[in-house]
């Protein structure tokens, strides 16, 4: 997709036409038919052709054809080769004012106080109060009417088994309630204990439990109610605490390199259960529609079952989403199902997992608006196919608020992995919570994948557009319906395009993303994560990607 010459046109020409090794990016008609861009001195036969006017072309990336390009596009990439190699692009909305974003999960093991907000209630005005510094303090004067604090906060209760820890301090029994949307609509609440400060020296603490009538997902406020006879309350914290899981489920990992368990399988067992792990995903070689050695895998899946290790395939192609692959990606589902069918019970594997990562596709191949619709076309295919045979998909963080792909996953899915790729502790915990709900909400499996494999660094470029009939650092072009994005090692101005100016670029660093240069720092983590997500039903274990 990248080159770099001097060279004085752009053409479009049809895949068999296209000259080879020349700046060049791949493009699809509306029928599908292959077309290249390609940047030549001379204009190739049966071309449309662009004069570029001796321009240093850099890098040629093609938009799809119906993508609306905005004022800010982000490529992200490596220089190679003395290149720029755009590995994703990124159009920015060019929204006015940001939607209200949904609100988040409630942290965890965090002094809830530093983000809420307060208001006093009565009619008797008998109660004064402040919130600073995470430090809840209220005053309140005897009185025969019900008079308190309401506390909110910009979240939902996530749907754990956990408990309100707090901390506190002062003169009086203070009660404490929750209150969903319906119940504060009818100024009610459920009750969850009480804060006993009658006669105590110092700083105690108490458990509230969470109300089972309540509606964690639409959470309004917690009420703090004043007794009749006064008194005063410090509450130096408020966190959520989940509660300590009984087990911990098995780790998991993906082994890519199939001669791993089909030449060497007491080799990668020993090595899996020094890890803890309880589950392999596996490449499973088939043709003619069926598992091309059954006998081999039904001896692996024993043999592994002898040591408490579990088997599942794994598949995955971005390609699988579009329809013309759909029959055929549905025909693998049906031959793992057809080889558990025929095998003993010992032998079968305990799941398919598909890995399908459709946004990897350009815009040009799978349209953005068009994603879910396929990806969710595609699940429905797998279902069908499968049978009763347990399906997982993997999906990566950022889609906990897809809310129309989530109820796709819920009917079709038995199983997540969400691929929750950060180093820092709180950023894996909090893209974490999203689904550790949806698979509560749900009755589903959930697994939270980490990354310990190498990555390469990566250069941002944030490139915007620029007044017409400027020069830019990179030109947009539509040649016949055609988008190509056009990189420029000098600026230049372009009657026929619109400029976009380099505005910044970013150095992205893997530590962020994966454990690779730290994998006792891994090894540390993952007790402390196990202890938090288990608090969650459903919660089926951490996989770890390129452990190995």
């Amino acid at each position: 997709m990248s080159a770099s010459a001097h060279a004085a046109s752009l053409h479009l020409c049809p895949a068999s036409r296209a000259p080879a090794g020349q700046p060049a990016a791949t493009a699809f008609a509306a029928d599908g038919a292959e077309l290249r861009f390609v940047v030549t001195a001379a204009a190739p036969a049966g071309c449309r052709s662009l004069d570029l006017g001796g321009a240093s072309v850099e890098t040629l990336q093609v938009l799809g054809r119906h993508a609306k390009p905005s004022t800010t596009i982000l490529l992200q990439g490596a220089d190679q080769d003395g290149r720029f190699r755009v590995s994703e692009q990124t159009l920015v909305p060019d929204h006015g004012a940001a939607p209200p974003a949904a609100p988040a999960p409630m942290p965890l093991r965090t002094n809830l106080l530093a983000g809420m907000a307060l208001r006093t209630y009565g009619v008797e005005e008998r109660v004064q109060a402040s919130l600073e510094d995470g430090r809840l303090r209220i005053a309140c004067r005897p009185g025969t009417r019900p008079a308190g604090v309401l506390l909110t906060g910009p979240w939902t209760i996530p749907r754990l088994r956990g408990t309100l820890r707090a901390r506190f301090s002062g003169q009086g029994q203070f009660g404490w309630q929750a209150a969903d949307a319906a119940l504060a609509a009818r100024e009610s609440a459920l009750g969850m204990g009480q804060l006993d400060a009658q006669s105590r020296a110092g700083t105690s603490g108490a458990g509230l439990a969470l109300p089972a009538g309540l509606d964690r997902g639409s959470w309004r406020q917690f009420v703090v109610a004043c007794p009749l006879d006064g008194g005063a309350l410090v509450l130096d914290s408020l966190v959520l605490e989940p509660e300590t899981p009984a087990s911990t489920p098995p780790r998991a990992t993906w082994i890519w390199d199939r001669s791993a368990w089909v030449e060497r399988s007491d080799e990668l067992l020993d090595w899996a259960a020094r890890e803890r792990i309880g589950e392999l995903f596996v490449v499973v070689p088939l043709a003619d529609g069926r598992v091309a050695d059954p006998d081999a895998l039904a001896a692996f899946v024993r043999t592994a079952g002898r040591r408490g290790i579990r088997v599942s395939a794994v598949e995955g192609d971005p390609h699988m989403v579009l329809p013309a692959e759909r029959a055929a990606t549905a025909a693998r589902a049906r031959a793992y199902a057809a080889y558990n069918a025929a095998a003993e019970p010992a032998a079968r594997l305990k799941a398919i997992q598909f890995d399908i990562e459709p946004y990897l596709l350009p815009e040009h191949v799978l349209p953005a608006e068009r994603l879910d619709a396929e990806y969710l076309a595609t699940l429905a295919a797998l279902r069908a196919a499968a049978g009763a045979m347990p399906l997982e998909f993997v999906v990566p963080f950022w889609w906990g608020g897809r809310r129309a792909v989530l109820d796709g996953l819920a009917r079709h899915a038995d199983a997540l992995s969400v691929m929750d790729y950060r180093t820092d502790p709180a950023q894996i915990r909090a893209f974490a919570l999203p689904f550790l709900d949806w698979a509560a909400a749900n009755g589903k499996q959930l697994r939270i994948a980490l990354e310990a494999g190498p990555i390469p660094p990566e250069i941002q470029r944030r490139y915007r557009r620029a007044p017409d009939g400027s020069a830019g650092d990179m030109l947009l072009f539509t040649v016949e319906g055609q988008q190509v994005l056009v990189l420029l090692r000098q600026p230049l101005a372009h009657p026929r395009a619109l400029p976009y100016t380099l505005a910044g670029t970013r150095h992205i660093d893997a530590s962020a993303t994966t454990f690779h240069a730290d994998k006792d720092a891994l090894r540390a983590l993952l007790p402390r994560l196990e202890a938090d997500f288990g608090a969650w039903p459903g919660f089926a274990g951490i996989a770890l990607h390129e452990l190995r």
